[in-house]
C-alpha cells in the first residue's frame, strides 16, 4: 500500500515596505476663545462632575469629537463654536 506525503506551500514575502499617509485632521479655519464656568461637583459620595463639554462634528467623510474643558479660556473652531452657541445662548 503506497502512503501519499502532504504537499506543503511556503509562501514567503520578503522585503515589502509599505507607506501610510496620516490625514491632518486639524481645522485650518478662524478659532474663537470661549470660556465655561466650572460646574460644581456633586456633595454625594466624593462624585466629581466631569468638567468637559463634549462636542461632536460630523459629515458624510469623518466625525470628529472636541472636548472643551471648564474654567479656563479655551481656543475653538468656529463650528464647534456655533454648536455651543445653540445651547449656551449667552456665550
Amino acid at each position: 500500500m503506497a502512503t501519499k506525503k502532504a504537499a506543503t506551500e511556503v509562501n514567503s514575502i520578503n522585503d515589502i515596505t509599505t507607506t501610510v499617509t496620516i490625514e491632518d485632521n486639524k481645522y485650518k479655519g478662524p478659532m474663537v476663545t470661549v470660556f465655561l464656568p466650572e460646574l460644581e461637583d456633586s456633595g454625594s459620595e466624593g462624585l466629581k462632575v466631569d468638567q468637559y463639554e463634549h462636542v461632536t462634528i460630523a459629515n458624510e467623510d469623518k466625525e470628529i469629537i472636541y472636548r472643551i474643558h471648564r474654567g479656563e479660556p479655551v481656543e475653538i473652531p468656529v463650528p464647534v463654536f456655533m454648536v455651543l452657541k445653540e445651547k449656551y445662548p449667552k456665550l
